[in-house]
């Protein structure tokens, strides 16, 4: 290991003590610089990580924190300066927290691990033959690009937060809005707001912020006057069909046991439940809130064949399951064939299929008039933890394979899954249900930025832009986390549905075919090389595309007025890898 670089860090971090002793009322400060300088100290070992770890720290947080002091303490009235640079600080010191948690992970990481070794080495040559590296625009004009949108995240989370202080909706909303509109010459204060916000920050701002499209009247109505138009947008409600079962692999002598298909356990009540009118009554938690989109007209059949819905419920239910070919027997002149199912991103806490609208209506406009978008609303944390959401999208695929041809014009031919963040993360999840089962796996899967991996042990440089991320930070993110996984018995370090990543070889090898896309500047970026690099090895079919400059959340980043341009032609390859991924 290069001992100037562990002596350079421990350097400033003294010379940041030694400022910060200056003045007065900043002891937890001082202390929290002491306590990483121990951590530091106690794991200082010959590890290619560590000094990964400590030279981004050092560039990125420690040096500029210093030199903020410097320039703090040349003025001539350091406390009243110190009022403009308070919630930088105290940001930095909640970050300098966070590494000192996961110091202690960095030396674990086995010196075989594909990050510990050199790009020259040859598993990194063979796996960068399967990885594109796409430059989008000039770094200059991409960081111009970002910052103002940044200027756009600092306005959502000042009008969040400006209105939350009042109990009373009509004051509230009369905060907001006016105090919003003052935001957008102040931006200096809207982006006060968001870094204290984001220092530690609260459930119901993080709702607020990734929702505020849902939310907010002006972002609601200005997304559905700028939104592509389609030729079909319908809401429909599916009552849960299917018995719920535990998600968790079963294992024999440490051999993960892939089951043929025995039939479903069907719920009670089960035929009124598939009348074809439950599909319009509403329902929180009894239903899963489905957005249909289509370049078609697609319209709920009026004259559904119950005898026909008797047949599949014999087929599929576990007192029969005689596999025949009612599927394609079945509305095989519908002109509709090819489906997505689309699962939101949002952390298990916010968003919907709402807000993914910018991009879905595009995909489905692209796709033509023989395919049609199922975009799922799924039950959110912290009212519906783990594994609520999941269960919700399982049992959606399920309706649609088995029942959605009975109640609308198409046939499912093809099914692609399409999911982003934590979408991405139980897309892989059906499909491993399914594969476990014996149920129909679906024919692709397009994923952007998945969550591959949830155990926050498992360290890997790229979760150092966690720190200076602005649109995802490390700190929403662990809360995310935490509250889809509180008080459940989710264990993210031994349960595949919850890290994809650590899924045996003999459900990996029966994925479907697959896109990824990613963000190089994205935290999570890093399970995914890795989750793909165990497909290469498995010689499964994929491609994965690695955006220079870009963070997470990228598909979100085309709302008009808001938009970063160089985002457009992400959206547009986009559209041509989900085609990709149907049969022609």
């Amino acid at each position: 290991m290069n001992d100037n670089i562990i002596s350079n860090t421990l350097y400033f971090l003294q010379k940041c003590q030694l400022l910060l002793g200056q003045m007065d009322g900043q002891q937890e400060w001082i202390n929290e610089i002491n306590e990483l300088q121990k951590e530091l100290e106690l794991h200082k070992v010959n590890h290619p990580l560590f000094e990964k770890c400590l030279t981004f720290i050092t560039d990125k947080i420690i040096h500029p924190f210093l030199q903020d002091l410097d320039t703090l303490f040349s003025c001539r009235d350091v406390v009243r300066e110190m009022k403009k640079y308070e919630l930088n600080f105290n940001y930095v010191i909640k970050r300098l927290s966070l590494i000192r948690e996961f110091i202690p992970n960095v030396v674990k990481v086995p010196l075989d691990d594909l990050f510990c070794k050199p790009q020259t080495d040859e598993e990194w040559i063979q796996l960068n033959r399967f990885i594109e590296y796409v430059n989008l625009d000039d770094p200059l004009s991409l960081s111009k690009q970002f910052d103002q949108f940044y200027d756009y995240i600092a306005l959502g989370a000042a009008y969040c937060t400006l209105g939350s202080k009042y109990s009373n909706p009509l004051i509230s909303l009369i905060v907001q809005n006016v105090g919003g509109a003052m935001m957008l010459v102040k931006k200096q204060t809207a982006r006060n707001i968001k870094i204290k916000e984001i220092t530690n920050p609260s459930l119901s701002f993080v709702k607020g912020l990734w929702s505020i499209q849902n939310n907010s009247a002006f972002f609601k109505n200005f997304m559905k006057l700028t939104n592509c138009k389609v030729k079909s947008h319908l809401k429909i409600h599916i009552p849960f069909l299917f018995e719920e079962q535990q998600f968790k692999y079963h294992h024999d002598n440490n051999t993960y046991v892939l089951e043929k298909f025995k039939g479903f356990k069907m719920v009670d009540d089960l035929f009124n439940k598939l009348q074809s009118k439950e599909l319009l009554m509403k329902s929180k938690s009894q239903k899963i809130k489905v957005r249909i989109i289509s370049a078609n007209k697609v319209n709920l059949n009026n004259n559904v064949d119950y005898s026909l819905i008797v047949q599949k419920v014999g087929e599929i239910s576990s007192e029969h399951h005689q596999i025949s070919q009612l599927l394609q027997q079945n509305n095989k002149n519908a002109q509709v064939k090819k489906v997505v199912l689309h699962i939101h991103g949002g952390g298990w806490v916010a968003m919907s299929s709402f807000s993914h609208q910018s991009y879905t209506r595009k995909w489905a406009n692209y796709l033509g008039d023989n395919a049609i978008v199922f975009s799922i609303d799924y039950r959110l944390s912290p009212e519906y933890r783990y594994p609520y959401a999941l269960e919700d999208v399982w049992q959606l695929y399920l309706w649609i394979i088995n029942f959605s041809q009975f109640y609308l014009n198409i046939t499912v031919e093809q099914i692609v899954l399409a999911g982003d963040s934590a979408g991405g993360n139980m897309a892989l999840g059906v499909c491993f249900r399914a594969i476990k089962y014996g149920v129909r796996i679906p024919d692709g899967l397009l994923m952007a930025y998945p969550a591959v991996n949830l155990d926050l042990t498992k360290f890997n440089p790229y979760l150092l832009q966690g720190l200076i991320d602005q649109v995802a930070p490390a700190t929403v993110l662990k809360l995310a986390l935490h509250e889809y996984l509180k008080d459940t018995n989710g264990k993210p370090n031994v349960d595949p549905y919850l890290s994809p990543l650590i899924a045996d070889d003999s459900f990996l090898q029966y994925l479907p075919k697959m896109t990824i896309m990613c963000g190089q500047l994205d935290s999570l970026t890093g399970d995914t090389i890795k989750f793909v690099n165990r497909l290469r090895k498995l010689n499964k079919q994929f491609i994965m595309l690695i955006y220079n400059g870009i963070n997470h959340g990228f598909l979100n980043f085309e709302v008009p007025i808001f938009a970063v341009p160089a985002i457009k032609p992400i959206i547009e390859s986009s559209c041509d890898l989900l085609k990709q991924l149907f049969n022609q």
